[in-house]
């Protein structure tokens, strides 16, 4: 009698250390790189905000980096430092949710940081991990791909206040260097405005060197970040009307108490088949060509975590939405995109796993299906010699005893 094999690698089966490793692979893949990323932004904002309120913090004082960058934005006064901290912690913890108005700002606030530390020739570790961040930030720029209308407009607006607050407490510091000179807020409030809106009285101009790159970065950096705020919030509404003008085949979808189903993955072409099979209305949202273009139904194509995505897809008039991706935290963002968009729209949510069900129960989806766990038990129940329900039978193949 021939023994079990239980290596696991001559027998072609795989180790459960292997599956664990493998599981673990692919979390890491999830998280990379934009969770250390925004980590790391969260903790130079917190640094910041506390040192410019003052707060004691004699366990960072031993620790040269976290010390530095504690005080990387000290140089604009405390009031500009607790500002840009703050924002810089609100663009890290929207760099988590890979947003891509976050990572602008992110860009932005480095780009301040790392010009006040040049500006006061601060050529120390503070500057090289500010500028290692922003290099990391910049080169990741493919991970933020997400777009909502209202974090789109709350970290626009961020950002400028974030350009205000470095344009009045910069021009008031270096108020020395303009002709005539800035000594109170007030004037410094009044140069900044001036200069960003283009206008150029040129009735206080800057005379010396630092205070005239001073003046260039405010407007590189100004006319940049209202750029952005323009395109961020009126782009997806100006793309959209264009799209619906122009390309034939990516029109608004205009249907009314239809099932919104998005993904691409096995699940989603089979619960397709079947809506059309039972001829209910149907749209798709699917990353890119589907696999079966012979599927005869609605299709937009674009990632289901932008509004703007949803909103072609007929949100507003939809009956009910199936979250139906592979990944988990994907379909719990797209439930709180939809729930922003329609709170009365019905929300079904695919889970990998029982356990992943509590998780999506928080982003409030209405039902939570894990198909993965309902084959599981159906299979072990056919093994123990039980019938399926005759619904299922057309998907069981019976072969005669022999």
């Amino acid at each position: 009698m021939n023994e079990p094999n239980h290596s696991g690698s001559k027998g072609g089966g795989v180790l459960p250390s292997t599956i664990a490793t493998t599981e673990v692979g692919k979390g890491r893949k999830k998280l990379w790189p934009h969770v250390p990323l925004a980590l790391a932004l969260v903790l130079m904002g917190a640094l910041n905000l506390l040192d410019g309120y003052n707060v004691p913090l004699p366990e960072l004082k031993g620790d040269e980096a976290l010390n530095e960058l504690a005080q990387s934005l000290s140089a604009l006064g405390g009031t500009a430092q607790i500002i840009l901290g703050s924002m810089m912690f609100v663009a890290g913890l929207g760099l988590i949710w890979r947003l891509v108005s976050a990572w602008t700002l992110a860009v932005l606030l480095l780009v301040i940081a790392v010009g006040v530390n040049v500006a006061k020739s601060n050529w120390g570790l503070s500057l090289v991990l500010e500028g290692g961040l922003l290099v990391g930030i910049a080169s990741a720029r493919s991970s933020f791909n997400r777009r909502t209308v209202f974090a789109s407009l709350l970290l626009s607006l961020s950002g400028i206040l974030a350009i205000l607050a470095y344009g009045i407490f910069g021009s008031y510091l270096l108020g020395k260097g303009f002709n005539p000179p800035i000594k109170d807020l007030g004037t410094a409030c009044y140069f900044t405005v001036v200069s960003l809106s283009t206008v150029g009285y040129g009735d206080i101009v800057p005379v010396r060197p630092e205070a005239r790159w001073f003046v260039m970065s405010l407007l590189v950096v100004g006319l940049g970040v209202f750029a952005t705020a323009i395109a961020s919030v009126l782009g997806p509404k100006i793309s959209g009307e264009l799209n619906r003008l122009f390309n034939i085949n990516d029109k608004i979808m205009e249907p009314k108490d239809h099932v919104i189903l998005i993904g691409d993955g096995a699940i989603a072409r089979n619960t397709a088949e079947e809506f059309m099979l039972k001829k209910v209305p149907l749209v798709r949202i699917v990353p890119g060509p589907v696999s079966e273009p012979r599927m005869e139904t609605s299709v937009v194509f674009g990632d289901a975590g932008e509004d703007e995505v949803l909103i072609r897809a007929g949100i507003q008039r939809a009956r009910l939405v199936i979250a139906a991706l592979d990944d988990d935290s994907e379909n719990a963002l797209i439930t709180l995109g939809v729930k922003h968009l329609n709170p009365g729209v019905q929300v079904m949510a695919m889970a990998s796993s029982p356990k992943s069900m509590k998780r999506l129960k928080l982003a409030h989806a209405d039902l939570i299906v894990s198909p993965a766990a309902i084959g599981g038990r159906m299979v072990a129940s056919l093994a123990q010699g039980l019938d399926l329900p005759d619904i299922f039978q057309d998907l069981l193949e019976k072969h005669p005893a022999s």
